[in-house]
């Protein structure tokens, strides 16, 4: 298990090679949605963010990540799973089938909407975050409500189409880990949790597959550790 870099290449296989059972403290990843996701809205349709997702339209594959994701968390431990309202039954069937508790379908509202369907179907403002346990994990701080306002990352912070805000994923390590444990992200794209992690002074595994967001999600890294 490679502590605090980003492994390019499968999750699922790596996570089968290199990490134990019972051996990740918390979870927070942002997998494919299953929606086919690629941006419409872009005048310059070269643009990475044009490009399809990968796996986005393979249900094997988050199956078997999720029951993986189960199987090297230690007992009494969670999870955030961010998932699409799309599909937030398949993702939830998934966790239940895999041995998750769903304790949570937290609401994370964004300061814009999507377009999509401008005649049919009203804006979506929201994602889903998915709050698992493996066991019963206690938060740390106080309690919070289940909808939690956190603005998108947009303009020139953006390197990734579906990147999120580094202080929403800050929350979820720090209400679920203390400092000095290891945080798991599969499906790292930019890089977001692994900086969260260390910059609460946290551990992180992680892997991605794209070259090209493997090199930004290296590069971010690099930086926050010259910045420490």
């Amino acid at each position: 298990m490679l502590i605090n870099k980003i492994v390019k290449g499968d999750c699922v296989k790596g996570m089968r090679e290199t990490i134990k059972d019972a051996s990740i403290d918390l979870i927070v990843t942002d997998p494919p949605y299953l929606v086919s996701y690629k941006t419409n809205y872009r005048k310059n349709k070269e643009h990475k963010f044009c490009s399809e997702i990968k796996n986005d339209n393979n249900p094997d594959l988050i199956n078997d990540y999720i029951k993986e994701c189960y199987r090297i968390l230690k007992p009494n431990s969670a999870m955030y799973m961010f998932c699409s309202c799309v599909h937030i039954d398949k993702f939830m069937q998934m966790a239940r089938d895999a041995g998750f508790n769903i304790k949570n379908n937290i609401v994370w509202v964004k300061n814009n909407w999507t377009a999509g369907d401008l005649q049919a179907a009203f804006g979506r403002q929201h994602e889903y975050i998915l709050l698992l346990n493996k066991g019963r994990k206690k938060f740390h701080g106080k309690r919070l409500t289940d909808v939690w306002y956190f603005d998108r990352v947009a303009g020139s912070e953006q390197v990734h189409q579906n990147q999120k805000p580094i202080e929403l994923i800050k929350r979820c390590i720090e209400y679920h880990s203390e400092p000095g444990q290891v945080i798991f992200d599969g499906f790292m794209g930019s890089g977001t949790t692994a900086v969260a992690a260390l910059e609460t002074h946290r551990n992180f595994v992680g892997f991605e597959l794209d070259d090209e967001y493997h090199k930004v999600a290296t590069a971010r890294i690099d930086e926050c550790k010259k910045m420490s």
